[in-house]
């Protein structure tokens, strides 16, 4: 288990009789650890993929290997999405802590129940790594390697929470995990998780108007490709001015929400994953955070 910086999901006994091709890749300072395995179902051939998925926006993405709006299904509390990969297979993303899984189907015609089945049925290993925090666990705030160059993750340093006293260490039942401190700009990150699953994930970034960053602009509904969101402008009063929040919500049944806000010469972005709790609270709480507690 030192040789990967995540909790894999492994077979059960009866469904290692249908495994092959299994395959561990160690972490090196050059290489990410991850897991594959094939495995033959009813219908067809599924290839399993497993890793820690810690860069561009950690913990917020459901739906890793899908390339338009999936559908959500739930097990154990936490949301992953059924839909198309980018080879057009059937496929399917779920997380667990820090453990991302990619199921898709490799041969046959492999149904949506086979494949919850098969995934609700793995055995989760090592959970209590995944309570560790995103600083000292993730590859890329280790090693400083950002998977496509720089990125948000490799923008800033990742340290643990107790390294710096300036922000709530939570907001409803998250728990601050890791602040991220610009390198090069006066940015930082606050990277919270749900306490009980420790899946769901929120992520901030305060960063100065000089950083260039891809903001949605667009208003209405079903805008995007590979997420579909409804965006509307929101004005909430503070002090003697109104503050124009964009404000995202995924189309589907347990949405990611994504808003983001101009303050005191600021960007403030914040993208919460999927959930089956209802997080418009959530967005509530950092905002009241940010415009009365928070330093700038």
């Amino acid at each position: 288990m030192e040789h990967i910086n995540f909790s894999p999901l492994l077979p059960n006994d009866i469904q290692m009789q249908t495994i092959y091709n299994f395959s561990l890749r160690q972490e090196t300072k050059d290489n990410r650890s991850s897991i594959y395995f094939y495995a033959k179902l009813l219908n067809g051939v599924i290839r399993v993929k497993q890793f820690f998925y810690d860069w561009a926006f950690p913990f917020i993405y459901a739906d890793t290997n899908l390339v338009n709006q999936g559908n959500p299904f739930v097990i154990n509390n936490r949301v992953g999405f059924i839909g198309m990969d980018y080879k057009n297979n059937k496929a399917l993303s779920y997380s667990v802590g820090f453990t991302t899984v990619e199921i898709s189907v490799f041969e046959g015609d492999v149904t949506d129940d086979e494949l919850l089945e098969f995934l609700e049925n793995l055995m989760v290993i090592n959970l209590d790594l995944s309570k560790e925090s995103f600083a000292t666990v993730s590859y890329t705030a280790r090693y400083d390697q950002g998977k496509w160059g720089e990125d948000e993750v490799t923008r800033v340093k990742w340290l643990k929470p107790e390294r710096i006293n300036s922000f709530s260490k939570t907001l409803l039942d998250y728990k601050l995990d890791s602040i991220g401190i610009g390198k090069e700009t006066n940015e930082v990150q606050l990277l919270y998780r749900q306490m009980e699953n420790l899946t769901d994930g929120c992520w901030i970034s305060i960063a100065p108007h000089t950083l260039k960053q891809d903001l949605p602009k667009t208003l209405g509904k079903n805008i995007g490709i590979r997420q579909k969101w409804r965006f509307r402008l929101l004005k909430i009063p503070y002090e003697n001015r109104k503050i124009e929040v964009h404000y995202g919500v995924q189309e589907t049944k347990y949405p990611a929400r994504w808003f983001w806000f101009s303050f005191d010469n600021k960007i403030i972005q914040c993208h919460i994953r999927s959930s089956v709790n209802e997080t418009s609270s959530l967005v509530r709480e950092i905002l009241i955070k940010i415009l009365y507690s928070w330093p700038f």
